[in-house]
Protein backbone atom coordinates (compact mmCIF):
# COMPACT_ATOMS: atom_id res chain seq x y z
CA UNK A 1 0.00 0.00 0.00
CA UNK A 2 1.16 3.28 -1.34
CA UNK A 3 0.45 6.43 1.67
CA UNK A 4 -0.83 9.74 0.19
CA UNK A 5 2.00 11.64 1.47
CA UNK A 6 5.32 13.09 0.26
CA UNK A 7 8.33 11.23 -0.06
CA UNK A 8 11.87 12.34 0.21
CA UNK A 9 13.78 11.33 -3.31
CA UNK A 10 17.73 10.20 -2.91
CA UNK A 11 18.98 11.01 -6.15
CA UNK A 12 22.07 9.73 -7.62
CA UNK A 13 25.36 12.19 -8.36
CA UNK A 14 27.15 11.68 -12.37
CA UNK A 15 30.92 12.55 -12.24
CA UNK A 16 31.41 13.14 -15.93
CA UNK A 17 34.68 14.72 -17.04
CA UNK A 18 33.36 17.75 -17.58
CA UNK A 19 31.31 18.35 -14.20
CA UNK A 20 33.04 21.24 -12.13
CA UNK A 21 35.46 20.30 -8.82
CA UNK A 22 37.03 20.96 -5.89
CA UNK A 23 35.63 24.63 -4.36
CA UNK A 24 33.97 25.10 -7.94
CA UNK A 25 31.58 21.82 -7.58
CA UNK A 26 28.13 22.78 -7.19
CA UNK A 27 26.28 19.56 -6.77
CA UNK A 28 27.98 18.91 -3.19
CA UNK A 29 27.87 22.31 -1.68
CA UNK A 30 24.11 21.94 -2.96
CA UNK A 31 23.81 18.72 -0.95
CA UNK A 32 25.65 19.98 1.94
CA UNK A 33 28.66 17.08 1.52
CA UNK A 34 32.47 17.61 1.14
CA UNK A 35 33.39 16.76 -2.61
CA UNK A 36 36.09 14.50 -3.20
CA UNK A 37 39.24 15.99 -4.53
CA UNK A 38 39.47 16.22 -8.18
CA UNK A 39 36.41 14.51 -8.78
CA UNK A 40 33.98 16.30 -10.95
CA UNK A 41 30.43 16.60 -10.12
CA UNK A 42 28.40 17.02 -13.40
CA UNK A 43 24.94 15.80 -12.46
CA UNK A 44 22.10 14.88 -9.81
CA UNK A 45 19.36 12.94 -11.08
CA UNK A 46 15.94 13.50 -9.91
CA UNK A 47 13.54 11.03 -11.33
CA UNK A 48 13.04 7.42 -12.47
CA UNK A 49 15.26 7.09 -15.39
CA UNK A 50 16.32 2.82 -14.87
CA UNK A 51 19.87 4.05 -15.47
CA UNK A 52 20.15 5.90 -12.45
CA UNK A 53 16.66 5.93 -10.45
CA UNK A 54 16.36 8.27 -7.49
CA UNK A 55 14.89 6.13 -4.50
CA UNK A 56 12.27 6.23 -2.42
CA UNK A 57 11.29 5.06 1.29
CA UNK A 58 7.64 3.18 1.10
CA UNK A 59 6.53 0.71 3.12
CA UNK A 60 9.28 0.22 5.37
CA UNK A 61 12.25 -0.15 2.80
CA UNK A 62 14.05 2.32 0.37
CA UNK A 63 13.58 0.99 -3.15
CA UNK A 64 13.96 2.93 -6.32
CA UNK A 65 11.44 4.95 -7.72
CA UNK A 66 11.20 3.45 -10.96
CA UNK A 67 10.48 0.09 -9.16
CA UNK A 68 7.78 2.01 -6.89
CA UNK A 69 6.36 3.30 -10.15
CA UNK A 70 6.16 -0.46 -11.67
CA UNK A 71 4.25 -1.27 -8.47
CA UNK A 72 2.13 1.59 -7.90
CA UNK A 73 1.18 3.35 -11.39
CA UNK A 74 -2.07 4.82 -10.48
CA UNK A 75 -1.17 6.26 -7.09
CA UNK A 76 1.74 7.67 -8.45
CA UNK A 77 0.88 9.22 -11.56
CA UNK A 78 -2.83 9.16 -11.68
CA UNK A 79 -4.64 7.22 -14.13
CA UNK A 80 -4.58 9.41 -17.30
CA UNK A 81 -0.76 10.21 -16.79
CA UNK A 82 -0.40 6.35 -16.35
CA UNK A 83 -2.13 5.58 -19.70
CA UNK A 84 -0.71 8.60 -21.32
CA UNK A 85 2.46 7.14 -20.32
CA UNK A 86 2.58 3.46 -20.55
CA UNK A 87 2.87 3.54 -16.81
CA UNK A 88 6.45 5.14 -16.94
CA UNK A 89 7.25 8.27 -14.95
CA UNK A 90 7.09 11.10 -17.75
CA UNK A 91 9.79 13.90 -16.26
CA UNK A 92 13.65 13.47 -15.41
CA UNK A 93 14.79 16.53 -13.60
CA UNK A 94 18.39 17.13 -13.17
CA UNK A 95 21.15 19.73 -11.61
CA UNK A 96 23.72 19.93 -14.31
CA UNK A 97 26.79 22.29 -13.36
CA UNK A 98 29.62 22.53 -16.11
CA UNK A 99 32.63 23.32 -16.13
CA UNK A 100 33.44 22.92 -20.05
CA UNK A 101 31.46 22.40 -23.42
CA UNK A 102 29.53 19.30 -23.21
CA UNK A 103 29.37 17.77 -26.53
CA UNK A 104 27.30 18.74 -29.84
CA UNK A 105 24.32 17.27 -29.95
CA UNK A 106 20.85 16.99 -30.32
CA UNK A 107 18.22 15.01 -30.15
CA UNK A 108 15.62 12.75 -31.93
CA UNK A 109 11.94 12.77 -32.16
CA UNK A 110 9.61 9.59 -30.49
CA UNK A 111 9.96 7.93 -33.92
CA UNK A 112 13.47 8.64 -34.59
CA UNK A 113 14.17 7.39 -31.11
CA UNK A 114 11.92 3.49 -31.58
CA UNK A 115 14.07 2.83 -34.61
CA UNK A 116 17.66 4.22 -32.76
CA UNK A 117 17.30 2.31 -29.74
CA UNK A 118 15.75 -0.83 -32.38
CA UNK A 119 19.28 -1.10 -33.98
CA UNK A 120 21.14 0.94 -31.64
CA UNK A 121 20.30 0.08 -28.23
CA UNK A 122 24.04 -0.08 -27.01
CA UNK A 123 24.33 3.77 -27.99
CA UNK A 124 20.77 4.86 -27.51
CA UNK A 125 19.43 3.17 -24.54
CA UNK A 126 15.63 4.41 -24.89
CA UNK A 127 12.77 4.65 -27.63
CA UNK A 128 11.48 8.01 -26.35
CA UNK A 129 12.74 11.42 -26.84
CA UNK A 130 14.29 14.29 -24.81
CA UNK A 131 12.73 17.46 -25.50
CA UNK A 132 14.18 19.75 -22.68
CA UNK A 133 14.36 22.86 -20.63
CA UNK A 134 17.80 24.48 -18.90
CA UNK A 135 17.13 27.02 -16.22
CA UNK A 136 20.14 29.30 -15.02
CA UNK A 137 20.80 28.75 -11.43
CA UNK A 138 23.59 31.02 -11.22
CA UNK A 139 24.84 31.71 -15.53
CA UNK A 140 24.80 29.45 -18.65
CA UNK A 141 26.73 29.62 -21.48
CA UNK A 142 25.32 27.84 -24.16
CA UNK A 143 25.10 27.62 -28.34
CA UNK A 144 22.10 26.24 -29.60
CA UNK A 145 20.33 26.86 -32.79
CA UNK A 146 21.70 27.89 -36.33
CA UNK A 147 22.27 31.55 -35.90
CA UNK A 148 21.07 34.06 -38.54
CA UNK A 149 22.40 33.22 -42.15
CA UNK A 150 24.55 36.63 -42.90
CA UNK A 151 26.04 35.80 -39.70
CA UNK A 152 27.52 32.33 -40.65
CA UNK A 153 28.31 33.47 -43.81
CA UNK A 154 30.41 36.40 -41.95
CA UNK A 155 32.40 33.57 -40.34
CA UNK A 156 32.85 31.79 -43.86
CA UNK A 157 34.16 34.52 -45.54
CA UNK A 158 36.64 35.85 -42.40
CA UNK A 159 37.98 32.37 -42.26
CA UNK A 160 39.41 31.41 -46.14
CA UNK A 161 40.69 28.31 -44.90
CA UNK A 162 37.55 26.81 -44.42
CA UNK A 163 37.33 26.53 -47.73
CA UNK A 164 38.95 23.20 -47.80
CA UNK A 165 35.81 21.60 -46.84
CA UNK A 166 34.63 23.03 -49.89
CA UNK A 167 34.87 20.62 -53.08
CA UNK A 168 31.09 21.43 -54.10
CA UNK A 169 31.28 24.97 -54.51
CA UNK A 170 29.01 26.05 -51.73
CA UNK A 171 30.62 28.58 -50.96
CA UNK A 172 31.12 30.60 -54.24
CA UNK A 173 27.03 29.95 -54.62
CA UNK A 174 26.74 31.39 -51.52
CA UNK A 175 28.05 34.27 -52.22
CA UNK A 176 25.93 34.88 -55.09
CA UNK A 177 22.37 33.24 -54.02
CA UNK A 178 20.06 36.15 -53.45
CA UNK A 179 17.34 33.52 -52.45
CA UNK A 180 17.16 33.02 -48.54
CA UNK A 181 15.75 29.50 -48.66
CA UNK A 182 18.55 28.75 -50.81
CA UNK A 183 20.98 30.08 -48.90
CA UNK A 184 19.89 28.16 -45.99
CA UNK A 185 19.72 25.12 -47.81
CA UNK A 186 23.54 25.55 -49.05
CA UNK A 187 24.61 26.43 -45.07
CA UNK A 188 23.29 23.52 -43.89
CA UNK A 189 25.15 21.53 -46.79
CA UNK A 190 27.89 23.03 -45.78
CA UNK A 191 28.11 22.31 -42.08
CA UNK A 192 27.39 19.01 -42.55
CA UNK A 193 30.62 18.83 -45.25
CA UNK A 194 32.56 19.93 -42.39
CA UNK A 195 31.39 17.71 -40.01
CA UNK A 196 32.33 14.76 -42.27
CA UNK A 197 35.51 15.78 -42.30
CA UNK A 198 35.70 14.35 -38.88
CA UNK A 199 37.63 11.02 -40.20
CA UNK A 200 39.89 13.43 -42.37
CA UNK A 201 42.27 13.70 -39.98
CA UNK A 202 44.36 15.39 -41.57
CA UNK A 203 42.37 18.15 -43.50
CA UNK A 204 41.31 18.83 -40.36
CA UNK A 205 44.44 19.61 -38.57
CA UNK A 206 45.30 21.76 -41.46
CA UNK A 207 42.03 23.72 -41.18
CA UNK A 208 41.72 24.23 -37.48
CA UNK A 209 45.62 24.81 -37.82
CA UNK A 210 45.18 27.96 -39.98
CA UNK A 211 42.13 29.21 -38.14
CA UNK A 212 44.50 29.13 -34.88
CA UNK A 213 47.27 30.55 -36.35
CA UNK A 214 44.49 33.32 -37.56
CA UNK A 215 43.21 34.33 -34.60
CA UNK A 216 46.72 34.76 -33.29
CA UNK A 217 47.18 37.86 -35.36
CA UNK A 218 43.46 38.93 -34.22
CA UNK A 219 43.70 41.54 -31.20
CA UNK A 220 40.03 41.76 -30.29
CA UNK A 221 38.37 37.95 -30.91
CA UNK A 222 34.67 37.24 -30.54
CA UNK A 223 33.28 35.44 -27.93
CA UNK A 224 32.81 32.33 -30.56
CA UNK A 225 36.41 32.58 -31.09
CA UNK A 226 37.83 32.79 -28.10
CA UNK A 227 35.77 29.70 -27.50
CA UNK A 228 37.14 27.90 -30.57
CA UNK A 229 40.74 28.49 -29.01
CA UNK A 230 39.64 27.10 -25.66
CA UNK A 231 38.11 24.39 -26.53
CA UNK A 232 40.89 23.70 -28.77
CA UNK A 233 42.80 23.09 -25.53
CA UNK A 234 40.57 20.47 -24.43
CA UNK A 235 39.63 18.53 -27.29
CA UNK A 236 42.33 19.26 -29.82
CA UNK A 237 41.47 18.42 -33.55
CA UNK A 238 37.84 17.91 -32.81
CA UNK A 239 35.53 18.88 -35.64
CA UNK A 240 32.86 20.55 -33.00
CA UNK A 241 34.72 23.44 -32.75
CA UNK A 242 33.72 24.94 -35.94
CA UNK A 243 29.97 24.96 -34.55
CA UNK A 244 30.90 27.73 -31.92
CA UNK A 245 30.49 29.77 -35.73
CA UNK A 246 27.12 28.60 -36.87
CA UNK A 247 25.23 28.12 -33.58
CA UNK A 248 23.92 31.14 -31.77
CA UNK A 249 25.92 31.75 -28.50
CA UNK A 250 23.38 32.06 -25.83
CA UNK A 251 24.35 33.65 -21.93
CA UNK A 252 21.61 33.35 -19.56
CA UNK A 253 21.76 35.26 -16.71
CA UNK A 254 19.49 33.63 -13.14
CA UNK A 255 16.00 32.51 -13.76
CA UNK A 256 16.26 32.56 -17.93
CA UNK A 257 15.58 29.55 -19.77
CA UNK A 258 16.49 27.88 -23.19
CA UNK A 259 14.04 25.36 -24.40
CA UNK A 260 15.43 22.61 -26.97
CA UNK A 261 12.93 20.48 -28.72
CA UNK A 262 13.75 17.64 -31.10
CA UNK A 263 16.54 18.29 -34.02
CA UNK A 264 17.91 21.23 -32.60
CA UNK A 265 21.52 21.54 -32.03
CA UNK A 266 23.26 22.88 -28.50
CA UNK A 267 26.11 22.28 -26.27
CA UNK A 268 26.13 23.63 -22.68
CA UNK A 269 29.39 25.59 -22.12
CA UNK A 270 29.46 26.11 -18.61
CA UNK A 271 27.61 27.58 -15.69
CA UNK A 272 24.72 26.10 -13.44
CA UNK A 273 21.32 25.09 -14.30
CA UNK A 274 17.98 23.20 -13.46
CA UNK A 275 17.29 20.64 -16.37
CA UNK A 276 13.99 19.16 -17.16
CA UNK A 277 12.87 16.73 -19.86
CA UNK A 278 10.87 13.71 -21.14
CA UNK A 279 12.49 10.51 -19.49
CA UNK A 280 15.43 9.49 -21.58
CA UNK A 281 18.61 9.71 -21.70
CA UNK A 282 19.13 9.33 -25.78
CA UNK A 283 21.80 12.18 -27.12
CA UNK A 284 22.94 12.17 -30.56
CA UNK A 285 26.81 13.59 -30.34
CA UNK A 286 28.88 14.75 -33.31
CA UNK A 287 32.15 16.20 -31.32
CA UNK A 288 33.57 17.74 -28.69
CA UNK A 289 33.44 14.65 -26.72
CA UNK A 290 34.86 11.10 -26.16
CA UNK A 291 32.03 9.33 -25.92
CA UNK A 292 30.40 7.82 -28.94
CA UNK A 293 29.93 9.84 -31.96
CA UNK A 294 27.01 9.67 -34.60
CA UNK A 295 27.50 12.19 -37.15
CA UNK A 296 25.00 10.86 -39.83
CA UNK A 297 22.57 10.68 -37.68
CA UNK A 298 22.99 14.02 -36.20
CA UNK A 299 22.60 15.47 -39.67
CA UNK A 300 19.84 13.45 -40.59
CA UNK A 301 18.38 14.87 -37.61
CA UNK A 302 18.83 18.31 -37.79
CA UNK A 303 16.70 21.09 -37.72
CA UNK A 304 17.96 24.51 -38.72
CA UNK A 305 16.12 27.58 -38.31
CA UNK A 306 18.56 30.55 -38.99
CA UNK A 307 17.22 32.35 -36.56
CA UNK A 308 18.22 34.13 -33.00
CA UNK A 309 17.22 31.70 -30.50
CA UNK A 310 14.40 32.39 -27.45
CA UNK A 311 15.03 32.93 -24.14
CA UNK A 312 12.02 32.04 -22.15
CA UNK A 313 12.18 34.76 -19.01
CA UNK A 314 14.36 37.20 -20.68
CA UNK A 315 12.94 40.11 -18.48
CA UNK A 316 14.25 37.86 -15.86
CA UNK A 317 11.30 37.80 -13.60
CA UNK A 318 12.40 36.74 -9.68
CA UNK A 319 9.41 36.14 -8.30
CA UNK A 320 7.23 33.33 -9.44
CA UNK A 321 8.09 32.06 -12.91
CA UNK A 322 5.76 29.43 -15.00
CA UNK A 323 8.24 28.02 -18.17
CA UNK A 324 5.90 27.13 -20.86
CA UNK A 325 7.18 24.86 -23.49
CA UNK A 326 5.60 22.78 -26.17
CA UNK A 327 6.63 19.47 -24.38
CA UNK A 328 3.46 17.04 -23.19
CA UNK A 329 5.57 15.54 -20.07
CA UNK A 330 6.51 18.46 -17.91
CA UNK A 331 5.68 21.89 -16.78
CA UNK A 332 8.24 23.61 -14.11
CA UNK A 333 7.17 26.68 -12.16
CA UNK A 334 9.74 28.38 -10.27
CA UNK A 335 8.83 30.26 -6.56
CA UNK A 336 10.77 32.38 -4.65
CA UNK A 337 9.46 33.59 -1.13
CA UNK A 338 11.49 36.76 0.14
CA UNK A 339 8.90 36.65 3.50
CA UNK A 340 6.14 35.00 4.79
CA UNK A 341 4.34 32.10 2.36
CA UNK A 342 1.69 30.04 2.09
CA UNK A 343 -0.13 28.49 -0.14
CA UNK A 344 -2.40 25.29 -1.09
CA UNK A 345 -1.43 23.45 -4.05
CA UNK A 346 -3.20 20.35 -5.37
CA UNK A 347 -1.52 17.63 -7.69
CA UNK A 348 -4.54 17.45 -9.86
CA UNK A 349 -4.36 13.35 -10.23
CA UNK A 350 -0.41 14.17 -11.03
CA UNK A 351 2.62 13.35 -9.67
CA UNK A 352 4.49 16.31 -8.61
CA UNK A 353 8.19 16.80 -7.53
CA UNK A 354 9.67 19.68 -5.74
CA UNK A 355 13.04 20.60 -5.65
CA UNK A 356 14.37 22.68 -2.73
CA UNK A 357 16.81 25.49 -3.81
CA UNK A 358 17.26 27.63 -0.62
CA UNK A 359 15.63 28.01 2.73
CA UNK A 360 13.25 25.94 4.47
CA UNK A 361 9.85 24.79 3.24
CA UNK A 362 7.34 23.42 5.39
CA UNK A 363 5.02 20.71 3.98
CA UNK A 364 1.70 20.33 5.47
CA UNK A 365 -1.26 17.07 4.47
CA UNK A 366 -3.87 15.24 5.90
CA UNK A 367 -2.78 11.69 6.75
CA UNK A 368 -4.42 9.58 8.15
CA UNK A 369 -7.12 11.51 9.84
CA UNK A 370 -4.51 14.21 11.11
CA UNK A 371 -2.23 16.85 10.00
CA UNK A 372 0.96 15.96 9.24
CA UNK A 373 4.26 18.27 8.16
CA UNK A 374 7.80 18.01 7.17
CA UNK A 375 10.55 20.19 6.63
CA UNK A 376 11.95 20.62 3.61
CA UNK A 377 15.55 21.98 3.10
CA UNK A 378 17.96 23.27 0.20
CA UNK A 379 19.10 20.33 -1.96
CA UNK A 380 16.16 18.03 -1.17
CA UNK A 381 13.81 16.75 -3.24
CA UNK A 382 10.11 15.18 -2.38
CA UNK A 383 7.68 13.20 -4.75
CA UNK A 384 4.00 13.91 -4.70
CA UNK A 385 2.36 11.13 -5.59
CA UNK A 386 -1.34 11.84 -7.37
CA UNK A 387 -2.90 10.45 -4.58
CA UNK A 388 -1.63 13.37 -2.07
CA UNK A 389 -4.07 15.56 -3.51
CA UNK A 390 -3.09 17.95 -1.81
CA UNK A 391 -0.42 19.70 0.36
CA UNK A 392 0.31 23.16 2.06
CA UNK A 393 3.34 24.84 1.64
CA UNK A 394 4.65 27.40 3.84
CA UNK A 395 7.87 29.08 4.68
CA UNK A 396 8.91 31.96 7.29
CA UNK A 397 11.64 33.26 5.84
CA UNK A 398 13.13 33.53 1.93
CA UNK A 399 13.33 30.39 0.14
CA UNK A 400 13.18 28.99 -3.23
CA UNK A 401 12.32 25.82 -4.86
CA UNK A 402 11.21 24.35 -8.35
CA UNK A 403 7.72 22.68 -8.61
CA UNK A 404 7.39 20.13 -11.31
CA UNK A 405 4.31 18.46 -13.18
CA UNK A 406 2.48 17.50 -15.77
CA UNK A 407 0.49 20.30 -18.19
CA UNK A 408 -2.97 20.63 -18.07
Amino acid sequence: MLLPKPYKLYNKIQHYSWGTKNADAFIPKFLGIAPEADVPYAELWIGAHPSASSEVEANGTRTSLFELVRQYPAEILGERTAKKFNNTFPFLLKILSASQALSIQTHPTKEQAALLHQNYPQHYPDDNHKPEIAVAVDSLLAIAGFRPADEIVRFIMQFSALRKFDNEGIIQRLIKEKEEDERKKLLVKFYASIMRSAEKKELLKEVIDAVLQQLASIRDITREEDYFIMQFGIYGYDVGLFSFFFFNFIQLRSGQAIFTPAGVPHAYLSGTIVECMANSDNVVRAGLTPKYKDVETLLQILRADFSNYEIINEEQKNDDVQYITAAEEFVITKFSVENKFTRLFKTKEKPVVLLMMSGKIEIQWNGEGEKKSLVGKKGEAYLLPSITNEVVLSAADEASFFYVTIPE
